[in-house]
């Protein structure tokens, strides 16, 4: 095993169930990424209805993959891909 500690163990785009570690759930989000909060790294998500969900990793517990198809984050980053080539 490899300790990279820049490894991303979450894919921009991709459509997950996540949990917290007080059982609460948040089914078929998209993650954004990750933006500062007072100097703390949190976990941006999407939903459905475009509403935002940050989390504090520290109260992160798990993620399932879910199907991913094209959404606009995906096809965003490969637009700008696509152009920067």
């Amino acid at each position: 095993m490899n300790n990279n500690y820049s490894e991303k163990v979450l894919t921009e785009g991709a459509r997950y169930t996540i949990g917290m570690n007080d059982g609460c759930t948040f089914k078929n989000v998209i993650y954004e990424g990750q933006k500062q909060f007072n100097g703390k790294s949190m976990m941006c998500f999407k939903t459905d209805e475009s509403k935002q969900v940050t989390v504090n990793p520290s109260y992160f517990s798990f993620a399932i993959e879910g199907i991913t198809d094209v959404n606009e984050i995906t096809y965003k980053q490969g637009k700008e891909k696509a152009w920067a080539d």
